[in-house]
């Protein structure tokens, strides 16, 4: 007859089996399966190629011109990341961050490459198509990733004093401007 085994020993030998198992199953079994993944971005809600890739929707949306520089070149990408992080709520994270791989699916199942290798022209055809999607369907995520693209760019340095008509003091009040065809809006 064994002696009966006192609690100390039996939380001891229930944490060796425990902690074996967790060592195994997430050290040696998901080691050899998982791909490996983009580097996450301390503290923030998207990856470095959903960064990219974000940063790539944007400039598609906000395209530098003969007159003001693109989202891409305000770098919009991190700035997009750094909003959606801090201040949105975890349900709109959730959504973009599906969304994007939503994204690439659809664009690796209908031009059979990536997002970033597509011309300009099948960019715009793309989100256009997804574009028309999200008016159809409440909760998608394409026109959460506008409002950011939007909000980033008109928010940054060059959005203000390239895109947008600036100036550092303005003078009176004059409440209906008519303005000229191609003139950029008041900042």
């Amino acid at each position: 007859m064994t002696p009966p085994m006192n609690r100390r020993e039996a939380v001891r030998a229930t944490t060796l089996v425990v902690g074996g198992l967790l060592l195994t199953s997430n050290g040696l079994v998901l080691a050899c399966t998982r791909e490996r993944a983009p580097a996450q971005i301390a503290g923030r809600v998207l990856n470095e190629d959903d960064q990219t890739l974000i940063e790539q929707i944007a400039d598609t949306l906000l395209p530098a011109t003969r007159l003001s520089p693109g989202a891409a070149a305000a770098h919009a990408g991190p700035e997009i990341n750094l909003l959606l992080s801090d201040c949105y709520e975890l349900d709109a994270q959730v959504r973009v961050v599906n969304g994007l791989k939503e994204l690439r699916r659809s664009c690796e199942a209908k031009f059979d490459r990536d997002f970033a290798s597509l011309a300009p022209s099948q960019r715009e055809q793309l989100l256009r198509e997804i574009d028309a999607t999200a008016q159809r369907e409440k909760g998608h995520y394409f026109p959460l990733v506008r409002e950011l693209a939007e909000r980033v760019y008109f928010s940054s340095e060059i959005g203000m004093t390239k895109a947008r008509r600036w100036t550092m003091e303005p003078g009176k009040w004059v409440g209906c401007v008519p303005l000229k065809p191609g003139q950029p809006a008041w900042g």
